[in-house]
């Protein structure tokens, strides 16, 4: 029998962020009087940009880097198995530069290997004492000579790229790396990273079951900005531990779970834990906390893990998880499959008689919810600068949290007006500011004129910077007429195609 995605409804939800997780009936009940059709008879034409690369990743070639050369020649044969369409295609660039993520990291970490890390002694990709008690300290002195090390590889894997014909949407991240045999450690992030050019720092668990733990120093700003009454740094502990494994069934194949503490219980941005997927399928595979529940992830072909975006102390680990609704069956291929996999992530949700209603109109709140579960960005300390807004909203959390972010702005000063349908502008105005502010895209040089080569109406001013980003990569669902009619409401089933547009650029 296919599984069907269900709704709790009692108050609160099943959702440890509140009432998110009865979010789609709430909107049904509380916000709409009437199903209501977005676009009149019928679905939008799906005739956007794909989101789907048709590349092919040679992972092959990351074996053979050893150093900056290596690392550029391996770019180097990545771009030139690619055809110049997929060369211009956003969804294969995103590809390209994962993959020259993946060369930069492979690089920095293999440029030197260091003894057992003490208090004072250099990360430089150390591998640790799985039999000690480990403790990870991450300070400007002892990241430094990684942290540069992988920013000099990474400008040159940029030059790769773009001497063969392949123009970066957003800058290669570069990612200082950190081995280890322990099967417990606990890293101890100092106040003074934030002073340093560091982007990511990813510590790898290389023997079985193999795990990672990948962060952004300046994501905890939150956390390691010092008090100015109290001069001394501070620290931040994230305790990892691999708390049990099962294998595979029929197979040798350890599946790890491993015990994440946080201060609090949770963290004010999200970081990453990575799983090699083993003999699964990737993309019927979700993480899940010790209840379950599934986090947002993804499959990076790059790394070839399962990567999810965490915040919380769980008990992690990966399974199958299929999600089906019964009125998808005739829609759109497109559609079909991009609910299926946010469905799977608990980013959409569905209805209690197992309906998703890809028709139906998307509110404000609906769609805030919608791209704040998909960035992992929820943060339940944060307080809503909304009157209409109260702890008791469906979605006080995202709403609160998008707002602190950057991500939306009021619909007046007081007032977000969450009940309202959100227009096409509303939603790639808050997608352009999500690729630019949280995910590095650089926005296209002189967003008007580039607006008005690919639509035959007038794009609001205001909205120009940011539509013109979601335009070039790809996210904007277009008319048959060649309008961008900025004004029309958006269906439930365009927005899941958005916000797949939108998952598939996480890493």
């Amino acid at each position: 029998m296919k599984r069907v995605i269900r709704i709790n409804r009692r108050h609160g939800g099943i959702r440890r962020r509140g009432r998110c997780a009865a979010l789609s009936l709430w909107i049904a009940a509380s916000c709409l009087t009437a199903p209501v059709s977005a676009n009149g008879p019928g679905i939008s034409v799906y005739d956007a940009v794909s989101v789907e690369s048709s590349v092919t990743l040679h992972t092959e070639f990351l074996t053979e880097v050893k150093g900056p050369e290596s690392a550029a020649g391996a770019i180097w044969r990545q771009a030139c198995a690619m055809t110049d369409a997929q060369k211009r295609n956003p969804a294969d660039i995103e590809q390209a530069e994962l993959f020259a993520e993946a060369a930069v990291a492979e690089a920095a970490g293999k440029q030197t290997v260091s003894p057992v890390i003490a208090a004072a002694q250099s990360l430089k990709n150390a591998v640790l004492n799985a039999n000690a008690p480990t403790t990870i300290r991450v300070s400007a002195e002892t990241i430094s000579t990684a942290v540069e090390k992988a920013g000099a590889i990474r400008d040159r894997a940029t030059q790769a790229l773009t001497e063969n014909g392949i123009a970066p949407r957003r800058k290669i991240a570069s990612t200082a790396v950190i081995e280890t045999t322990a099967s417990a450690f606990t890293l101890i992030l100092h106040s003074d990273i934030l002073d340093t050019a560091a982007e990511k720092i990813r510590v790898t668990k290389t023997n079985a079951p193999e795990f990672s733990i990948t962060f952004r120093p300046d994501d905890f700003r939150e956390e390691l900005r010092p008090d100015p009454e109290k001069p001394e740094p501070r620290t931040l502990a994230i305790a990892v531990q691999l708390s049990a494994e099962e294998c595979e069934p029929g197979t040798d194949v350890p599946i790890p779970k491993v015990k994440i503490d946080v201060p609090g219980g949770q963290l004010s941005a999200p970081i990453t834990l990575s799983f090699p997927p083993g003999s699964n399928e990737p993309s019927a595979l979700a993480v899940t906390g010790a209840t379950g529940e599934a986090a947002v992830s993804k499959y990076n072909p790059a790394s070839r893990t399962l990567d999810a975006r965490l915040d919380s102390s769980d008990v992690y680990t990966f399974g199958k998880r299929n999600v089906y609704f019964t009125d998808l069956l005739e829609k759109d291929r497109k559609v079909r499959l991009a609910v299926e996999a946010l469905a799977r992530v608990n980013v959409v949700y569905g209805y209690a008689d197992h309906t998703f209603r890809p028709e139906q109109a998307v509110t404000r709140a609906e769609f805030v919810a919608f791209v704040m579960r998909t960035l992992g960005r929820v943060n339940n300390s944060l307080k809503s600068p909304f009157v209409d807004v109260t702890e008791t909203h469906g979605c006080y959390h995202e709403i609160a949290s998008a707002y602190y972010y950057g991500i939306i702005k009021g619909y007046d000063a007081e007032n977000f007006c969450g009940e309202k349908l959100i227009t096409k502008t509303q939603i790639y105005t808050i997608l352009g500011r999500i690729l630019e502010r949280e995910m590095g895209y650089w926005t296209p040089e002189n967003p008007g004129e580039y607006l008005s080569g690919e639509f035959t109406d007038t794009v609001d001013e205001w909205a120009w910077p940011e539509v013109a980003l979601a335009t070039r990569e790809g996210l904007v669902i277009r008319q048959s007429t060649g309008t961008f009619d900025g004004q029309r409401m958006m269906n439930r089933g365009d927005v899941a195609l958005i916000i797949y547009g939108l998952y598939q650029r996480l890493a």
